[in-house]
């Protein structure tokens, strides 16, 4: 009995034994939410919107700069020196036609050929190139190259106006032979002509179309960089946002910061935008030039080309010898180039092809007309010849040059619209800009600074 009394009493023991605990690892203590770090993290928020703010201004001005640059560079600039070009050659073409009308080998009496015409249409070029001298003088950087087509315009002056004053004393010459002396001193003028102030004005343009192509690529690299620029930035901006967003959620047992909820929207849409409107701006850019500017550069060479041929055209008329024929080679190595600089490009449309097809049949009636022209002076008709040359009559040079001048003229200014329309949607592409992205994420600052305020004030 005993024994059984105490296995009874062990068994109760066992059974009322307090059981072990078991192991349960410290928790991590949570770090204390506290004004000051809310506070750091509104400064950080805060910073970044503001460089994105910085940012996005001064992509906005220094692209809508570019695009105003080559718009004036172009637009101004290189058209007033291309349209220099033609006219100093045009003016010697215009002072060479002067000379070939007179009065007719079978009866002095009868007048042959239009001087009236080349005289008006030589002051009227005279008066141009005066004027986009003094447009093109406004630009110091090119002060030394005007200076030089000035001089030596000078001289080109001297020499013709002295020209169509010995022309002049000999009223009753027969037609096609002015005298020597007039025509010596007509060649001299041509010879400052070629060899100088064509050249310097070539060199003017050149320079203006090296420029546009320099500030095109600025403003395209500056466009992509920009764009690339705002978009990191901005995305960096969102995702902090949206990672504090979440802190504050988790920290304050609420599921949304209206407020901040608000300024990352506006965030994202400026974000979008500005990248968006930079790399269109990037866009337009490329197709002003490829689609404008190289076309208008062709056809503003043509018309000076053109100008030129019509010039040695009619040296040759009132030249005999070696001088003729120099300037007749001269005359069809122009006609040859311009056969492709008249060629549409790539990038040219149905329209834009059939304006090229127009230009070029009236180029054609042109070469026809030089070809009459040369018939007429190989068979001695030089009253003919006279006729063909400075009369303004269908299937006359003087006529079918003016129409295939100004068909062509046409169509360059066709082009340089459209090189204007696109760099002009290049810059309508941030159309309130820098004062849209700094309005917003202004905006978008104040509304951080409203949604953490509440937050603050609990700690008061």
């Amino acid at each position: 009995m005993a024994l059984a009394g105490e296995q009874s009493a062990a068994l109760r023991n066992t059974a009322t034994a307090p059981e072990p605990e078991t192991y349960r690892p410290r928790r991590k203590p949570r770090r204390p939410v506290g004004p000051r770090r809310l506070g750091t993290r509104a400064v950080v928020a805060l910073v970044l919107v503001g460089a994105l703010c910085a940012l996005a201004v001064t992509a906005a001005v220094n692209v809508r700069d570019d695009t105003a640059r080559l718009r004036t560079t172009v637009a101004e600039r290189a058209e007033a020196a291309a349209q220099l070009r033609f006219a100093l050659a045009d003016l010697d073409a215009q002072r060479a036609d002067t000379l070939a009308p007179g009065t007719s080998g079978a009866d002095p009496r009868v007048t042959v050929g239009n001087q009236l015409n080349a005289l008006i249409t030589a002051q009227q070029r005279r008066s141009q190139i005066s004027d986009l001298l003094r447009q093109l003088g406004a630009d110091a950087t090119q002060g030394d190259r005007v200076r030089t087509l000035l001089d030596a315009l000078g001289r080109y002056d001297d020499l013709s106006g002295r020209a169509s004053y010995v022309d002049e004393q000999s009223p009753d010459r027969v037609a096609g032979h002015p005298p020597r002396i007039a025509v010596a001193l007509n060649a001299q003028a041509g010879l400052v002509m070629h060899d100088t102030l064509l050249p310097a004005a070539t060199q003017l343009s050149t320079a203006y179309l090296r420029e546009a192509d320099a500030t095109q690529a600025q403003a395209h690299r500056a466009a992509r960089r920009w764009a690339l620029a705002v978009g990191l930035l901005g995305a960096l901006t969102l995702l902090y946002l949206l990672w504090w967003q979440r802190e504050l959620a988790r920290d304050y047992r609420r599921l949304v910061n209206p407020a901040i909820a608000l300024g990352t929207a506006v965030l994202v849409a400026v974000t979008m935008a500005g990248t968006l409107a930079l790399t269109a701006g990037a866009s337009d850019v490329d197709t002003a030039v490829a689609s404008g500017l190289r076309p208008w550069t062709r056809l503003a060479e043509a018309r000076a080309v053109a100008a030129q041929a019509a010039t040695a055209e009619s040296r040759w008329f009132v030249h005999d010898g070696d001088f003729a024929k120099n300037y007749r080679d001269e005359f069809t190595t122009l006609s040859t180039s311009l056969g492709g600089l008249l060629a549409p490009g790539a990038r040219a449309d149905g329209a834009e092809r059939a304006a090229y097809q127009d230009v070029i049949d009236r180029y054609h009636h042109f070469l026809a007309d030089d070809t009459r022209l040369r018939s007429l002076k190989d068979s001695g008709d030089i009253d003919q010849g006279a006729t063909v040359l400075t009369e303004v009559g269908r299937g006359d040079v003087a006529f079918d040059f003016w129409d295939f001048a100004t068909t062509l003229d046409g169509l360059a200014e066709q082009q340089l619209a459209d090189f204007t329309a696109h760099v002009s949607d290049a810059h309508a592409s941030l159309d309130g800009w820098p004062a849209l992205p700094a309005g917003l994420l202004g905006a978008a600052g104040v509304l951080v600074l409203l949604g953490v305020r509440p937050r603050l004030a609990e700690y008061r």
